[in-house]
């Protein structure tokens, strides 16, 4: 039966490899993988029907119905494949050449490339932030023993190392790769982590320099006795400072380009990291997430003063906190009518010197 198959696949692909490929020109479209496929009943295998199978580069399942004809006179029965093909709808068809059930459901949805690469984007930073969120745990859950855990693994690894370099077999060797594993594993952890430390780190950095710089300062002159303010004028001065400072361009390069996350020259990967961290504190990117937080806040803070006459913090802190959102948006207003303005330097210059010509006599 095997061998009577194989002979059924290399004629129907002869017969239909040259149709399949002129019917996938026709839609801009190419063949990725073809073949014979058989649908069975029973434990023993009956074929009930055949199909040719077709996968294109679009993702769409292409099926040419078999059919088997047997004469009416002793004569041996044959095989004819439809050269009319349909869109596969049998989910086990589809299944057979496209066994990629995330890609399939993706396509069945309709879902576009843009939500496809965001979805992606959301499952690595999800993975990174797991791995860096288990990292930490791991060390807060078991602080002493982690520590001990680690002192012991170096003095470990470096035992190994001394014993290869003095009797370099295979035993050694091999006893060395197995306790390497762990810092193979560890590297695998760090690398999924990268992105979401790099992420999240540049949106740390950004938001201690430009709301914990303020804070401290002002809390400094405050104690010094050289300012006397509230603590809620300190919370309104620090968040609508902080939210100007975090979406200047400028701020927001200087912090990233004297940080951690800065390109040391050391590694290739540096360089991308500086630049992923740039493009998530972009001004556009901060101004979206801080109107998002401040929409959340003051959303809440509505909800609860209409219906239960409750503050989120206080009074005056909710309202510190509604004047700062204004102050902000007085100040993003201001960056877009700024472009708009037709005041050139030059232009007004030579308007005012206008101003100092005297009428001749």
């Amino acid at each position: 039966m095997k061998a009577n198959e194989a002979v059924i696949e290399k004629t129907i692909h002869e017969l239909m490899d040259d149709i399949v490929k002129c019917d996938a020109k026709a839609f801009d479209t190419e063949v990725v993988k073809s073949f014979v496929y058989y649908d069975t009943k029973g434990s023993y295998g009956i074929i009930t029907s055949m199909c040719f199978l077709v996968l294109l580069k679009n993702e769409v399942v292409w099926e040419y119905p078999i059919e088997y004809h047997q004469p009416k006179d002793d004569r041996d029965g044959y095989y004819e494949c439809d050269k009319h093909y349909k869109v596969a709808e049998n989910q086990e068809h589809i299944r057979a050449i496209y066994p990629n059930r995330w890609n399939r459901l993706l396509v069945k949805m309709k879902v576009p490339d843009k939500v496809k690469l965001w979805l992606l984007v959301f499952a690595i930073l999800v993975i990174g932030g797991v791995a860096f969120v288990g990292i930490l745990w791991l060390f807060v859950r078991f602080k002493l023993h982690a520590l001990l855990i680690i002192g012991g693994y170096i003095v470990l690894y470096e035992a190994s190392e001394w014993i290869v370099k003095r009797f370099p077999v295979k035993f050694t060797k091999a006893c060395r790769n197995v306790i390497i594993m762990p810092i193979n594993f560890l590297f695998v952890i760090v690398d999924l982590a990268h992105p979401f430390i790099t992420i999240a780190g540049s949106y740390f950095l950004v938001v201690l320099y430009t709301f914990g710089v303020p804070v401290i300062l002002i809390y400094g002159l405050n104690y010094c006795g050289w300012l006397t303010i509230r603590p809620e004028t300190i919370a309104f001065i620090v968040i609508a400072l902080g939210s100007v400072l975090s979406s200047t361009y400028l701020v927001t390069q200087f912090i990233i380009k004297h940080s951690p996350l800065k390109n040391w020259d050391n590694h290739l990967y540096e360089s991308h990291r500086e630049q992923l961290a740039l493009y998530m504190v972009h001004p556009s990117n901060m101004v979206f997430l801080l109107y998002l937080l401040y929409v959340i806040y003051l959303s809440i803070s509505g909800y609860m003063l209409i219906q239960n006459d409750e503050y989120i913090i206080s009074k005056s802190y909710d309202l510190a906190i509604l004047k700062a959102f204004l102050v902000y948006i007085a100040y993003t207003n201001m960056k877009v009518k700024a472009k708009e303005t037709e005041i050139e330097a030059k232009v007004l210059l030579k308007r005012i010197s206008g101003l100092f010509v005297h009428d001749r006599d």
